[in-house]
């Protein structure tokens, strides 16, 4: 009999994107259901969603957004992978944050298993191969490479960053990732690289923006204790912890610490958030904590996503 050289579905795929969603509370309250949202089956396939000339006055306006995400077999490379893409485009919220455009990419390969999608001949190569090979084959590999900000202004201030996705690219599998985070890493985190000053500013604006409630507390355990670096399995990053808001604008009444940027009698803005699992990312490029004058909160730029196979 002849082998079969088809991909037979022994995976699932898994990957999701969004344009903008959000819950205004005061001094109104209304709902703003995800925008331009998709998922995709977990057969695989392709997912396209577009939103146009969205307005929700006086909070926020975009242009447009339009997501994509795809899954399919890499005859070339042997892997099932994953794709999800978001674009914001002519972003407007409440006059405090805009971008002429917000991308936010995530790539995703996942493991060969022998035997499953595999032709023999692919199996038996496999079965060869040791170490750090090996090991790196049987995670999923992540990467967010063309995500970016076009034109991000914050309270008029254009924020300038190059978001790192170097960075995240060097540590493109889960167990790298949680071994750089759990040793330091702390570019990668979303408070940023902060000595005991730094920490006691973010612990007592605390008291003056409640999305900050208890972020300066979690920000000095981890510094303290490797303990309080990952929690479930879970890691909390920032593709913009690098950036050093002081170093651009030296006199200047907004307070930054890393990819927290903190408004007066507005709120808190957040950038490039990347929320790791073992078996997959999420990539929030935006999120916006309303918590003075008004009170809510909208999240922009959503893309993540991972697999699985099925268990023997």
């Amino acid at each position: 009999m002849s082998e079969c050289l088809r991909h037979h579905l022994q995976y699932f795929y898994n990957a999701s994107a969004y344009g903008l969603a959000g819950e205004i509370e005061r001094p109104m309250r209304h709902s703003i259901s995800a925008q331009a949202a998709t998922t995709l089956a977990g057969s695989g396939g392709r997912g396209f969603q577009r939103i146009e000339n969205f307005s929700v006055s006086p909070f926020v306006s975009f242009d447009a957004a339009y997501t994509e995400v795809g899954g399919s077999f890499d005859d070339c490379q042997n892997q099932h992978t994953t794709f999800a893409y978001s674009v914001i485009e002519g972003l407007n919220i409440a006059g405090m944050v805009t971008a002429d455009r917000v991308v936010a990419r995530m790539a995703i390969y996942s493991p060969t298993v022998p035997g499953t999608g595999d032709s023999q001949e692919a199996s038996k190569k496999k079965s060869k191969k040791s170490g750090k090979a090996a090991a790196k084959e049987d995670q999923h590999t992540f990467d967010i490479t063309g995500s970016y900000f076009d034109n991000l202004r914050v309270a008029g201030h254009k924020i300038d960053v190059q978001l790192a996705t170097h960075r995240l690219h060097q540590y493109q599998t889960y167990r790298d990732l949680s071994s750089a985070v759990t040793s330091g890493a702390d570019d990668l985190q979303p408070w940023g690289k902060l000595d005991d000053t730094r920490l006691s500013k973010l612990e007592e604006l605390g008291n003056q923006y409640h999305a900050l409630t208890g972020f300066g507390s979690r920000a000095r355990k981890w510094k303290t204790n490797k303990e309080h670096r990952c929690m479930d399995g879970m890691f909390w990053c920032s593709a913009a912890g690098h950036y050093n808001l002081h170093k651009e604008f030296p006199e200047t009444e907004l307070h930054g610490f890393g990819g927290i940027i903190c408004i007066p009698k507005f709120g808190v803005v957040r950038l490039a958030e990347v929320v790791v699992h073992q078996h997959r990312r999420q990539l929030h490029m935006l999120r916006v904590d309303m918590c003075s004058t008004s009170n809510g909160n909208i999240i922009g730029g959503g893309a993540g996503g991972g697999g699985s196979m099925p268990p023997p």
